[in-house]
Formats: C-alpha cells, structure tokens, sequence
C-alpha cells in the first residue's frame, strides 16, 4: 500500500482490526488490506451484524482512517463497487447460511 505510507503494507507489525462498516471495509480491500475473515455479532437490539476482520499495521491504520473519514482517500470508482459487491454478497451467504438450520427445526417440529 505504498499510496499511504511510501512502502509495503506489511512492513510494521499488524494488529486485527475489527469493523461492520461494510464502505470502510470496501475502502480498505480498495487500498489493498485483504479481508482476513468475517465474525457475526449482535446489535444491540438483538439483530445480527457482520464484522468484517482486516490485518493492518499499527502505523497504517490510523492514516487510512483518517484518509477515509477526512474525505481525502481516493480509489477507483470500479475497484471499489468490486469490493462492496463482493462484501454484500459475503453477507448474505453469511446470514442465509445462519438461518439454514433453523428453517430445518421448524419444518421438522
């Protein structure tokens, strides 16, 4: 991710970063920090959330994020619709597939 901090993404020490913000997860994809893996929570309401898990380096975070917030991140309109398409997508598989064995109980009971 040499936009950011002049050099390889993974030269500092990397730290899981966690977020359900599924734009600032497309953005993230987008300035190349892999998605690692999904979670699945809980809102406070008692719905479901998925927490999308990214590794980035400690140095890198804060600057993509303020990159991101500040307005003044830039990516290619293309790149980033990929990526939140793809997100998405991952979603609703995630949710569908958490709904799959309680649509079987209800039609067994």
């Amino acid at each position: 991710m040499s936009d950011i901090n002049g050099s390889n993404a993974m030269s500092n020490a990397s730290k899981l970063y966690r977020t359900s913000d599924i734009y600032f997860s497309a953005f993230l994809c987008s300035v190349d920090f892999p998605l690692k893996t999904t979670e699945q929570g809980s809102t406070t309401d008692g719905g479901r959330k998925i927490v999308f898990v990214f590794s980035i380096p400690e140095g890198d975070l804060s600057k993509v994020k303020a990159m991101y917030f500040g307005g003044s991140g830039t990516v290619k309109a293309r790149v980033f619709v990929d990526h939140l398409r793809s997100l998405k997508s991952m979603c609703f598989t995630l949710i569908m597939i958490s709904l799959i064995p309680s649509c079987y109980m209800m039609c067994f009971m």
